[in-house]
């Protein structure tokens, strides 16, 4: 994200020429660049755009530039004869533009955004002109905000729909002023996120729950950023995984304690092919969970899939299809035109549907046991996360045709030092008995409070490395794929059914 990004990005939506922010992650964090050239290949792109051509360059070196035009915002490189993008500003706009820009027709493709490829290579998703502006629309019926009075700290990728559309869009639509958030919630650039939150007092603020985690970590221990966080708040929105009740009461206690006022956490839910925002919270919750009521013009389908029940959507913020792949559009949406979503939900009470909807996982995550019993496993890694906070920072549930239930952990690095109040070595946290014991215990208080076979674990492993990008373990936005990392890790899977006294990293519950 950047403001020449931003500038790209608005110049392609006002002329009408698509534009495809790509992850980052595809470039510098990826060892094979295959997810990157296999969107070049899609797009076919006539201009590529990096900020730094040096940090790009070992990318740039995989893909066949012959005759495209590279620009770049700083230290561009020779070979590709890189163009400075300040170079672009210096161009004096003719007649031609406002032609152009009363030509661009709802229909009109604004941009492609890439599926975060949590399974398998990504998809181009084709957002028109109309999904955008319907859903800012449909947005602003749900929750009215005042024009030109946002205050936004803001570090959602713009290559991802929560970032480049709600957020992003929503500055443009809304009015009001955006700060480029340099952090991320990650350990090595976190403390970026807290520098800039206690020198901006933000209006509103959106996240994903692995940010608010760390968020509400920082918060509980330093009083100062409390004040400036919650000075202005008037709500926290978060989506692309569930929130754990842990962290959303804790957000919702502290900003009580700090401003005598109680404020709202609101949650929406949909996908990059819903532009994204399918369903909004706009009344009060009183618990996480409650993805609230389809937002204005769409309508939600929930049809029986195994113990769950399947949400599909139609309306007109959703995606015509994908990029120049018409079998995948084709599986994408069922006999009556509603897309394919694959996560499930219920009513929060049948009685009184306007009570909203409880999201209710993957649809696909789900399996059987040995026994032919079920496990929930969104709520289930939920409720072991829960149970364990805050140490926990993710899991995989284990267990598919067996007799049962297993769990792979990925602890909370910075909640585990405090606890064990020690600056320690990853490894030496894991191994760390004291953590070991405290985490035990803690799993054997969840099965005494959900002994069912479908919910008891009964052996756990402390893992040190974290979820693969390369291995479609987790997206750009912390969400983690439970089949692909079950898959990378079917070593430690096994493990969990074999002899345990063979590795030091297993705990036994």
């Amino acid at each position: 994200n950047s403001i020449n990004h931003g500038l790209l990005n608005v110049a392609g939506l006002f002329c009408g020429v698509p534009v495809a922010p790509i992850s980052v992650a595809y470039s510098l964090m990826s060892s094979d660049y295959a997810k990157l050239k296999h969107c070049y290949e899609l797009v076919d792109p006539g201009l590529i755009f990096v900020e730094d051509g040096i940090m790009f360059e070992k990318a740039l070196e995989n893909l066949p530039l012959d005759n495209i035009k590279v620009i770049c915002t700083k230290n561009p490189v020779l070979k590709y004869n890189m163009e400075l993008f300040k170079n672009l500003l210096c161009i004096d706009p003719n007649n031609e533009i406002e032609k152009t820009y009363n030509a661009v027709a709802p229909s009109y493709i604004a941009k492609y955004l890439f599926t975060s490829g949590s399974t398998g290579m990504p998809k181009g998703v084709i957002n028109t002109q109309k999904m955008l502006c319907v859903n800012m629309q449909q947005g602003h019926q749900v929750r009215p905000q005042e024009f030109g009075e946002n205050i936004i700290v803001d570090w959602l990728p713009w290559n991802h729909t929560m970032g480049g559309n709600l957020s992003l869009n929503g500055i443009f639509w809304n009015g009001g002023t955006m700060y480029i958030d340099n952090g991320k919630p990650i350990p090595s650039l976190f403390l970026n996120t807290i520098k800039n939150l206690k020198e901006i007092s933000p209006t509103s603020y959106g996240s994903v729950p692995a940010g608010l985690a760390m968020l509400l970590e920082a918060l509980k221990s330093d009083k100062d950023l409390c004040k400036s966080f919650f000075k202005n708040l008037s709500f926290i929105s978060y989506g692309g995984a569930s929130l754990p009740p842990e962290i959303w009461y804790g957000i919702r206690d502290l900003a009580k304690n700090t401003t005598g006022n109680d404020i709202d956490l609101v949650s929406g839910w949909g996908a990059t092919e819903t532009a994204p925002l399918s369903t909004s919270t706009y009344f009060k919750l009183d618990k996480p969970g409650n993805i609230g009521l389809p937002v204005p013009g769409m309508e939600i389908k929930m049809i029986p899939a195994g113990n769950k029940m399947e949400l599909r959507v139609k309306g007109p913020n959703v995606t015509p299809g994908y990029l120049k792949r018409d079998d995948l559009t084709k599986k994408a949406f069922d006999e009556e035109g509603f897309y394919i979503i694959g996560d499930a939900g219920r009513l929060v009470d049948a009685n009184d549907p306007s009570r909203g909807i409880d999201f209710d996982g993957r649809v696909v995550e789900n399996f059987k046991m040995l026994t032919g019993t079920w496990v929930d496993v969104g709520s289930l890694r939920l409720a072991v996360i829960n149970s364990c906070a805050p140490l926990l920072q993710d899991g995989l549930v284990t267990g598919h045709d067996k007799n049962y239930l297993g769990f792979l952990a990925w602890p909370n690095i910075e909640a585990c030092k405090i606890f064990l109040g020690q600056e320690l070595e990853v490894k030496e946290i894991i191994n760390h008995p004291v953590l070991r014991e405290e985490i035990k215990r803690n799993i054997v208080i969840h099965n005494k409070n959900l002994p069912g076979s479908s919910t008891k674990i009964k052996k756990l492993i402390l893992m040190h490395i974290p979820p693969s990008f390369d291995n479609n373990e987790i997206t750009d936005k912390g969400y983690v794929n439970q089949s692909s990392a079950l898959a990378a890790r079917a070593d430690l899977v096994n493990k969990l059914y074999d002899n345990l006294k063979d590795s030091e990293e297993v705990i036994v519950i």
